[in-house]
């Protein structure tokens, strides 16, 4: 008898859960679902035209058209776009693939007097100009193209070696050639790359926007910290170096991106559902290193298929209202640089999700998007960091450097704690206490600093009496 009404107790409770789950499968959704679920607007029409599908043929055969190997790429990954990333190992696909690193591609890049370097007869760079000369040339066709995020709700990553090798090699022949055409492509190419990083619709996209223009800020912040530097980088140099807009902040499209694959993924029925692929595997832990995240980071971010404990597919339509919820409260935080983003479990807890549907769905998978957020910021101290690099190399007689940064105005002001940047007159370094909130003395362990190379128009007893705060 007792074995009867423990059986009769299991039946019971696997009819209401299963009564549960059909009955939350039939619900409509919610307005935050419908609005997560819109996918972005296409303004390209012919794939053809579009740039994306060149960076993803991009190290394709020279005999190829790359576009066209871009777009071959993507459409093998659009019939399972949540299980497939971008195969590009096939033959024709990487035979200009790039086999050293970057700092070997162009060791000048890094050096302390990078322009001087680049305009040596003798600079290495030069051999690898003439060997890389398709790429440099489909560089500049992919300059001049217009761009639109394809990757949207696909899991795949383009190859990122080859886009930043050839990025560097474009700058450093541009500056080989003369100090004005170097200028006139840096330009060209930040205001490129940030167009994207404030259009980009999935988080590949945004972080290898977000690594382009952090490499061409820091070689900017080497040039500038020179006594001598051409009036011409000086003059165009603010312009160029403007903080992150709101748009460019934005993680919209990037956090829309991974819940509806994660949605897609659970919508798969279990004889459909196929192991996920691991062909951008590579290309993602390039991209990791390339931007100083973790490999790990972007797993934590892309949404698995929920399961129960009983073994159902827990997509049930309340609970992904409630991720829908979590997903629309990231998105709005984000925009923000001082708010801290939501955890699953606060909105969780207000939402209509009952104690049952807790206990079969426990919502255990908690998306981390702070180091993305916190990457952006640190862009943007980059880039207030380096336009004070031209702001402050004047001193002036009677006002102290620190209290000229405070005077300079709030859009210079360090964006991790929205107070003026720091000095270190020991280091001879304005810096930014960077994502840890503490100040360290200008240390690049944890601190964002850049040199500051001062112009003395007047003698060195009437400079600055500057303290580090």
């Amino acid at each position: 008898m007792r074995n009867l009404i423990i059986s009769l107790c299991i039946v019971g409770l696997f009819l209401e859960i299963s009564g549960l789950i059909w009955s939350s499968k039939k619900e409509k959704p919610s307005d935050t679902f419908l609005k997560l679920s819109e996918p972005p607007a296409r303004s390209i029409e012919n794939p053809l035209e579009n740039g994306y599908f060149l960076l993803l043929g991009f190290a394709s055969s020279p005999s190829s058209h790359p576009v066209q190997v871009g777009y071959d790429v993507w459409l093998e990954s659009d019939t399972r776009p949540s299980q497939r990333g971008f195969d590009l190992d096939k033959p024709g696909r990487t035979e200009l693939r790039i086999p050293v690193a970057l700092d070997q591609l162009l060791p000048e890049w890094n050096s302390p007097d990078p322009t001087t370097e680049f305009q040596r007869r003798d600079a290495l760079f030069r051999t690898s100009v003439t060997r890389y000369s398709t790429l440099l040339s489909r560089y500049e066709q992919w300059l001049r193209m217009r761009f639109e995020d394809w990757g949207y709700a696909h899991r795949g990553v383009p190859r990122v070696e080859e886009i930043l090798g050839t990025h560097r090699l474009y700058i450093a022949e541009g500056f080989g050639q003369q100090s004005r055409i170097g200028l006139e492509r840096l330009a060209a190419e930040l205001a490129r790359w940030r167009v994207i990083l404030r259009d980009a619709r999935t988080l590949s996209m945004k972080i290898l926007a977000q690594v382009i223009l952090e490499d061409d800020v820091q070689l900017l912040s080497r040039i500038l910290s020179r006594t001598t530097v051409d009036r011409a980088i000086l003059s165009r140099g603010l312009n160029l170096l403007q903080p992150l807009t709101p748009s460019e902040y934005s993680l919209r499209w990037p956090v829309q991106s991974q819940f509806v694959l994660g949605y897609v993924r659970n919508l798969e029925s279990d004889r459909e559902l196929l192991p996920q692929d691991n062909t951008d595997g590579a290309s993602k832990e390039s991209l990791a290193r390339a931007a100083n995240l973790h490999p790990e980071m972007f797993r934590a971010v892309e949404h698995p298929r929920l399961q129960n404990v009983l073994g159902f597919s827990s997509s049930t339509q309340r609970t992904w209202d409630t991720y829908a919820t979590f997903y629309d409260a990231t998105i709005k935080a984000a925009d923000s640089v001082h708010s801290p983003l939501p955890t699953l479990y606060d909105v969780a807890r207000h939402s209509q999700l009952t104690l049952l549907e807790r206990i079969v769905n426990p919502l255990e998978f908690s998306p981390n998007w702070e180091p993305f957020s916190q990457r952006l910021v640190e862009t943007d101290a980059r880039l207030r960091l380096v336009s004070l690099q031209i702001l402050m190399r004047k001193p002036t007689a009677t006002v102290t450097l620190p209290t000229r940064l405070a005077e300079v105005g709030s859009m210079y002001f360090d964006p991790f704690t929205g107070l003026p940047m720091l000095w270190s007159p020991t280091q001879k370094k304005l810096y930014s206490v960077g994502k840890d909130g503490l100040d360290d003395g200008g240390d690049p362990t944890f601190d964002i600093s850049v040199p500051l190379a001062i112009t003395m128009d007047s003698s060195p007893s009437k400079g600055t009496h500057a303290f580090r705060r």
